[in-house]
Formats: C-alpha cells, sequence, structure tokens
C-alpha cells in the first residue's frame, strides 16, 4: 500500500508552521513523491491569552485539539514542540519520531542588549513559564516576574509594550525563525534548567497506523529520542507540565545517558537540583530515580506547596 498524501496537523503559530515545515523538508528527502499537507488546528493555548499556564490548565494546552483531529483521522500526523506534550497520551496515540534536538537553553531578550546580570536592580522580566520564572528569581531575588503570552514575536513587543527590561524565551524558537540576532544572553544550561523536551520535535501518530508509523520513523534521531524518553520519564514521575516549575535534561556523552533534574518554589528561594548518569539503555530508570530523589530531598514539599496554591 502505498500513500500519495499525508495531512500533518499544526498549530497556527509562525513558529508551529516553521517546525511543521522541518518536518516536511526532512520526510521528503525520504518520500519525494508524497504530498505533505498542513492542516492549521487552533488550541486551547492559542485561544486563551490573557491567563497564565497555570490558571487554565497547565497541561495539553497546544496539542489536545490536534490530538483530537489525529484520533478522528482528520490528520495522518501531528508536529508538536515536545516540551508541549504531556507525559500521557490518549489511548490510541504515540510519538513515533523525534527528531535531532536543536540548542535546549533558554535566552535574554533586552531592552538595551544587556547581559541578565547587568540589567538593573529590580528589573522586570516577561514570562508565562513559572520553571523559568523560579529559576531567574533563584539566580537574582530582586527580579520582578511580569506574565506575558502569545506568540514569539508578540512576546518580544511586549518588551515596549509593558517597558520591561526583557523576556525569557527558549533559543530553539528563535533560531527557528531566524531571530537569533534579537538574542542579549543565553542562560548556562545549569542555572536555568531547560523544560522537559525544549529543543526537540516529536511526531505523533496513531499507534495503528503501521504505514505512516513506518514512513516518519525514517526521521527519528536516536540519541535525542532517548534523552527526550529519560526527560519524560522524570516528568511523569512527578506529574508535572506548564503549571509546575520543573526542568530537566539528558544528554549522551562517552556512551553514557547523563541527565539533571530540578524543581525550584515559585519565589525561587528553594531549588533542588539532582544530577546521575547511567547506560542509555537505561533511560527510564534514569529519569525516575532522579525524579524520586528529589521528592524525598524536599520536592514533595515544594510540588504540594504549589499545588496548594492552584
Amino acid at each position: 500500500m502505498e500513500r500519495k498524501e499525508i495531512i500533518i496537523g499544526s498549530r497556527g503559530s509562525k513558529l508551529a508552521l516553521v517546525q511543521s515545515n522541518l518536518v516536511i523538508d526532512e520526510l521528503k528527502k525520504y518520500y519525494p513523491e508524497i504530498e505533505f499537507k498542513i492542516k492549521e488546528i487552533k488550541t486551547k493555548g492559542d485561544k486563551i491569552l490573557d491567563k497564565t499556564f497555570d490558571k487554565i490548565g497547565g497541561k495539553g494546552l497546544f496539542v489536545k485539539e490536534i490530538e483530537t483531529a489525529l484520533l478522528n483521522g482528520d490528520i495522518d500526523i501531528a508536529v508538536h514542540s515536545m516540551k508541549d506534550v504531556p507525559s500521557e497520551f490518549p489511548n490510541g496515540l504515540e510519538i513515533s519520531a523525534i527528531t535531532q534536538r536543536e540548542d535546549m537553553r533558554d535566552v535574554l531578550i533586552t531592552k538595551e542588549d544587556r547581559d541578565f546580570y547587568s540589567l538593573k536592580n529590580g528589573a522586570r522580566i516577561g514570562t508565562s513559564s513559572l520553571r523559568r520564572g523560579a529559576q531567574l528569581k533563584n539566580l537574582r531575588n530582586d527580579i520582578e516576574i511580569v506574565p506575558v503570552r502569545g506568540n514569539v514575536q508578540t512576546r518580544i513587543k511586549k518588551i515596549e509594550e509593558l517597558d520591561l527590561d526583557g523576556v525569557i524565551l527558549a533559543a530553539a524558537g528563535l533560531s527557528r525563525l531566524g531571530l537569533e540576532e534579537q538574542i542579549s544572553y543565553y542562560f548556562n544550561i545549569m542555572d536555568i534548567i531547560p523544560a522537559v523536551g525544549q529543543g526537540a520535535l516529536g511526531i505523533e501518530t496513531r499507534k495503528d497506523d503501521e504505514l505512516v508509523k513506518k514512513i516518519v520513523s525514517k526521521i527519528n534521531d536516536d540519541t535525542t529520542s532517548i534523552a527526550i524518553k529519560a526527560e519524560r520519564m522524570f516528568m511523569k514521575v512527578l506529574n508535572g507540565g506548564c503549571h509546575v516549575p520543573i526542568g530537566a535534561f539528558a544528554y549522551i556523552e562517552e556512551e553514557k545517558l547523563k541527565m539533571v533534574g530540578t524543581v525550584a518554589s515559585i519565589d525561587g528561594e528553594k531549588q533542588i537540583k539532582v544530577s546521575g548518569e547511567d547506560k542509555t539503555s537505561n533511560y527510564d530508570k534514569l529519569g525516575k530515580g532522579i525524579a524520586e530523589e528529589i521528592l524525598n530531598r524536599g520536592g514533595r514539599d515544594i510540588l504540594n506547596a504549589i499545588e496548594g496554591d492552584n
């Protein structure tokens, strides 16, 4: 059986469409005869822009409607930023490929092209991410966090509109949009630990669609996939999503899988970081072990307090 056409579900933002087209470009290298079409789908996270993630349900904000279309057969695959994908999938769906990871760091765009540590006392930084806000406050407790939502370009415009000193964003998204020259400062990965899956794209399919799964498997990056699986196990154990200040990144070095995870209080006063390493085949064990150590070292109390506040 051959496929002449594959429909890709994507959010309608400029970044999401760029990412979907990047996936198409990779798939075309292996399947030039297939026509790939993008179907734009608005998600809850795209529609509600006047509230922070923790106030509108945190998990699945940018994927649920796309997954519904996938389950209904309206689309054949979905392209997601892996940092948006919850730890649990609807019955019948799975991630069948993860592309090679780009720069996973968080970055700062500032009004006067300053680095983070030269910003004035009490500088106002825009972010909708509790993870970013908590870790910024941990680095500098004088920083004021100002909630901002919207696509990348909208958040950059908020610097002028809200008289901010800067906004914090993901390096990978800015790179994909060709906006790297606007970056004022790259955070060290150990200072601002990235979101689970940050910098990687995931291709979601129906579990029973063997042909499409085979097609997208061509662009799976094994190294990235192993690292993301470890991070997602970490997230699953902590039951975290966009509304919880957790971060993790894993990488392979000298044939070992290495990983660091963190949980922080929203005010940044408490932050727990745990590192570890294991064989690459033990990615689930590593992710679970680091999460459990964080919980036992005070992470459970931090998370319980946050859930209580919400």
